[in-house]
């Protein structure tokens, strides 16, 4: 009896009222949601990289003959933050034609051209400005010497990822404009800032979403999607050439995907959707986890490689890993696009939150990561010197601080999610308003209108009365 009871009340407690459904599946939170859970999880890989790299093989561990729980599919996803950042790409593409695509169904053509006019020059200023602040801060840490202990830590992500100090302050003012020129370039990488590798690559996804817009606004619905999907396809030889971690299938899916949320096709699959978003998301979060490196140790990351390899065409050197993340991505938002139970899940208020600062988590993880974090971890230790293997393959000594227990490791990461958390939601709070209030004075100056002088009738200076 009482079992039955339990029974039917989590039955009852996934069950949403008709209104809680039809919101659900008219309102765009769930996406500032996903945003929120992409960036935590891209946290998380790279605290894989810090003290759990064995988890970076889908199998096995030396002596092991089966995977570890973590090295399994979907629960890896703790280790494959490329996947997460794919994410940010189809997002941002959903997120940022969606406006645009609704005035072009309402006939407001004119308009969708202006709003994608402002928008190509706002959005390089909203990328550009935090970037650079967060890799002046992170520089002022490094050249004050905070940086240190994590510089010689044998975490992997700390040590390869933190820079020295620049030998005086001439020379750290020229490495910090070195910085700053590197994360909009090709191929270099910010020193300071490793994570801002993806921002030249969200600034590139940026127009080709505008300039795809631009393309298709006078389509209609379906001829828009069909170029689109040719520009994805086509995108693909760029990527091949450039290097970029598939930029143009994430985005222009991302335009489609948010073409069809504006359709009728998801409310009409939300009576399927209880069957058909489990086993599409199960497919895409397997496709997810598709390891970076040593894809051949598992049976089935071997099968998807060589599957991509041989029937789609791909090269080894081709980032078979984002590949995968990026399709899986594609399939995880379309399964969360049809459902109104993964919709409303994914717009409570923590996650909305979370999502709200996703951006700031992104750019400041790393600083406190080099700093608080690697306090706590190393607190107490002394040097080791540890065996170090050149790309040579010689072997050398380095004075290393070793990876302490589990208890310690789990207590500097508590902090560190204290500590990013306060500090992007203070950057929101304080420093994104400065930051959008620049951007518009910077597109008011561009479009020549400047501030007008108060009228002084020809005299500068006051007149006396008497």
């Amino acid at each position: 009896m009482i079992r039955a009871a339990l029974k039917s009340k989590a039955i009852h407690g996934f069950h949403l009222s008709p209104d809680v459904k039809d919101r659900a599946m008219k309102e765009t939170g769930w996406a500032n949601g996903l945003r929120g859970i992409a960036a935590a999880f891209v946290v998380a890989s790279h605290l894989t990289l810090c003290y759990a790299r064995g988890l970076v093989p889908p199998c096995c561990g030396p002596d092991e003959a089966t995977p570890r729980l973590f090295q399994r599919p979907v629960l890896r996803l703790v280790a494959s933050g490329h996947s997460w950042v794919a994410l940010f790409f189809i997002l941002m593409g959903f997120v940022n034609s969606l406006k645009p695509l609704s005035m072009a169904r309402a006939g407001q053509v004119d308009q969708a051209l202006a709003k994608l006019a402002q928008s190509s020059f706002s959005r390089i200023f909203r990328l550009v400005l935090p970037a650079a602040v967060a890799t002046v801060i992170s520089w002022l840490v490094c050249n004050l010497g905070f940086y240190q202990i994590s510089r010689s830590s044998d975490a992997f992500w700390l040590n390869v990822n933190t820079p020295d100090m620049s030998d005086s302050w001439t020379q750290a003012f020229k490495d910090l404009l070195t910085a700053l020129q590197a994360t909009w370039l090709f191929g270099p990488q910010n020193t300071y800032d490793q994570p801002q590798w993806a921002m030249v690559y969200l600034l590139q996804g940026s127009v080709m979403i505008i300039s795809a817009l631009s393309l298709t606004i006078n389509m209609t619905p379906a001829w828009r999607c069909v170029v689109l999907f040719l520009l994805a396809i086509w995108s693909m030889n760029w990527s091949h050439i450039i290097g970029d971690p598939w930029a143009g299938i994430c985005c222009f899916f991302g335009i489609i995907l948010s073409e069809v949320s504006l359709t009728t096709i998801p409310s009409s699959l939300t009576q399927v959707s209880p069957v058909l978003t489990p086993v599409l998301g199960l497919i895409a979060l397997v496709f997810m986890s598709f390891p970076g490196s040593y894809a051949e140790s598992a049976a089935w990351s071997r099968g998807l490689k060589v599957f991509v390899i041989e029937k789609l065409g791909l090269e080894v050197d081709d980032a078979v890993d984002r590949f995968y993340g990026s399709i899986g991505g594609i399939l995880l938002i379309f399964a969360v696009l049809i459902s109104p139970h993964a919709r409303w899940a994914l717009s409570r208020k923590p996650l909305l939150w979370l999502g709200k600062v996703s951006f700031a988590i992104y750019l400041l993880h790393g600083l406190f990561m080099r700093t608080v974090f690697a306090w706590i971890l190393h607190v107490g230790q002394s040097l080791v010197l540890t065996y170090q293997q050149t790309p040579e393959g010689a072997y050398y000594q380095d004075p290393r601080y070793p990876v302490p227990n589990s208890l310690r490791c789990a207590l500097a990461t508590i902090v560190l999610i204290i500590c990013t958390g306060a500090a992007s939601h203070v950057w929101n709070l304080k420093l994104e308003p400065i930051f959008a209030k620049t951007t518009t004075q910077l597109e008011q100056c561009v479009k020549g209108n400047y501030p007008k002088m108060a009228a002084t009738n020809g005299s500068i200076l006051p007149l006396r009365k008497d």
